[in-house]
């Protein structure tokens, strides 16, 4: 394994680790399917991997969803709701679905009132990511 370089695969998202020039930081990029969803960043090349293996967890076990810099957590379980949280594992709010059909809503941490709402889950993670000013390609 190169010191300086990982690429580490689950079958949602992929994380490709570098070293920056003079190694005192580790950053990696998640992408899916060749998007780009996201960085995580450390001290090195392990705590790195350590911060993706925690968000494939997420993934795996509470149902996440990653996309444009977001995780959904309680989507693919069919809880249809749960927290929001950035790669990193901040908790920036919380979303829900209504029964009735698939309208979705997002509530920011420390905020009692919804801030956005959109008729997908899908479609609100990309309001909550446009919310937060994050561009990814």
């Amino acid at each position: 394994m190169n010191s300086n370089y990982l690429k580490v695969d689950h079958p949602f998202v992929t994380c490709e680790i570098t070293a920056c020039d003079d190694e005192s930081q580790f950053i990696g990029t998640l992408t899916y399917r060749g998007f780009d969803n996201g960085k995580l960043s450390g001290p090195s090349l392990e705590s790195v991997r350590g911060q993706f293996q925690v968000l494939c967890d997420l993934l795996d076990q509470q149902g996440g969803m990653l996309r444009r810099g977001t995780i959904m957590l309680g989507y693919h379980n069919d809880e249809l709701k749960g927290d929001v949280l950035l790669p990193d594992g901040e908790v920036i709010g919380f979303w829900e679905m209504e029964e009735d059909d698939d309208t979705s809503h997002f509530t920011p941490e420390a905020q009692g009132e919804r801030a956005l709402s959109a008729p997908s889950a899908w479609m609100l993670q990309d309001a909550i990511a446009d919310w937060l000013g994050v561009y990814c390609n």
